[in-house]
């Protein structure tokens, strides 16, 4: 599918979710189906905000017979119109509204007219003021909802994987490999009925590469969640995660904005982390990022895991144990390493390149001029697999120009020459003036 219709696929089922992760008596289906459909949505390229009982029980049915790929939508003939306020309008807005919550509508509305004058942009920044205010109501954006004191209740999932939480912390100070310092940084996931940690590790950056990789252990060591719970941190909402959360069948939850406290758990987790890991370290001793991980998970294994929670009256180990027999595990023919590939567009050049990552990699002749998608695991990009209109068309060649120069060209394979027609179009000119004469 393209990366419309994918973008679509992946909103349906996100919808769906709570309706096919679980086996449910029809009653409570129907229940689930119209509480979803009571919500209003953001569609993509669509003007509509709700979605019928109807409609979600026919995703549902569809992604139980044919998988993820048959929420796909069929090619549609019209296109949908531009919404009237844009993204850059719309995060403009709520961060004016958010500076000061006392901003009324009037005054907004001045606001964004001054601002467009000057910026010479009076047509992206024109809204009328019955749009503006239906946004900042539908957003949660009015003085009342904003000022309003939000209640949280305490939850904890039924059973282990039922939820997973992930974070990022910021650690220590280790050695760089090419000398000097780095900082590393911690990315955990917890399961939240348990407080068993399925996979944390420090690597050297903060980034999606590091936070894929994290799931991918954890999903390898300890099976598939039914959901993610995580904030809404610029990576948590990349495609790459969406994609592979819906192919392995997790639905991610993101924390409302300015609510962290649904991810306490996580928190309190890096709170025991730095007082009895971190605060601990040898000072004197310089490590390395794959020393402090050994150490880290000697700690992990043989400290957290198997000391009694206070919230559990059991260690974190035992009380996962105790559902093992419900966790989600791949089938043994799955290839986790494949499903984490990275995907991207790339368009091969005239000499058969494209760049990726800084690097060229080497393209089959046949596709040169066109866009095709590369496949590719973000932490070993040696292995780069070419795609073209969804079929394989084989692996990509680092470049190295030394050796290219030293190699024939490739040729073109002859074509046989065809008959000949005998039409020349000076002849036929010559021929019809002879013929007027």
């Amino acid at each position: 599918m393209d990366a419309k219709a994918e973008k679509l696929a992946l909103f349906r089922f996100g919808l769906i979710a709570p309706l096919v992760l679980e086996t449910l008596p029809r009653g409570e289906l129907t229940r689930r189906a119209e509480e979803i459909a009571a919500r209003h949505y953001d569609i993509p390229d669509s003007q509509r905000i709700s979605v019928s009982v109807d409609t979600l029980l026919e995703w549902a049915l569809r992604y139980r017979k044919g998988g993820f790929d048959a929420l796909a939508p069929k090619p549609r003939q019209d296109r949908g119109q531009s919404r009237a306020i844009t993204p850059q309008l719309a995060d403009l807005i709520e961060r004016l509204k958010r500076e000061n919550p006392h901003r009324t509508g009037m005054t907004l509305l001045r606001e964004l007219a001054l601002s467009s004058e000057q910026n010479g942009a009076s047509s992206e920044f024109r809204v009328s003021a019955s749009t503006l205010y239906r946004f900042l109501k539908q957003r949660g954006l009015t003085e009342r909802q904003l000022l309003a004191s939000t209640p949280h209740k305490k939850f904890a999932a039924q059973s282990s994987n039922q939820i997973w939480q992930a974070d990022m912390l910021f650690g220590p100070y280790v050695q760089r490999p090419g000398g000097g310092k780095m900082q590393a940084f911690l990315h955990a996931i917890l399961d939240d009925a348990s407080r068993l940690i399925p996979h944390a590790q420090f690597y050297p950056n903060q980034g999606l590469d590091a936070c894929l990789d994290c799931l991918r252990q954890a999903i390898a060591a300890r099976g598939v969640p039914v959901r993610m719970y995580i904030d809404n941190a610029k990576i948590y909402r990349c495609q790459q995660l969406a994609r592979i959360a819906a192919s392995l069948g997790i639905l991610i939850v993101h924390t409302p904005p300015y609510q962290p406290e649904g991810r306490g758990k996580i928190e309190r987790f890096f709170r025991t982390v730095r007082d009895q890991f971190l605060t601990n370290l040898d000072r004197k001793q310089s490590l390395s990022l794959e020393q402090l991980n050994d150490r880290y998970w000697a700690w992990l294994e043989n400290v957290y895991h198997r000391c009694e929670h206070s919230a559990l009256a059991s260690t974190p180990l035992l009380r996962w144990q105790r559902d093992i027999e419900q966790v989600r595990q791949l089938p043994p023919a799955t290839d986790l390493r494949r499903l984490f590939f990275y995907r991207l567009n790339r368009l091969v050049r005239r000499d058969c390149t494209f760049l990726l990552h800084n690097q060229y990699y080497e393209a089959p002749p046949q596709l040169t001029g066109e866009t095709v998608e590369v496949r590719f695991d973000p932490l070993d990009a040696a292995e780069v697999e070419i795609h073209f209109q969804g079929k394989l068309q084989g692996t990509a060649r680092l470049v190295d120009p030394v050796i290219n120069a030293g190699l024939p060209s490739v040729k073109r394979s002859a074509t046989e020459k065809p008959e000949p027609t005998g039409i020349n179009f000076v002849e036929l000119l010559n021929r019809k003036k002879d013929e007027q004469e």
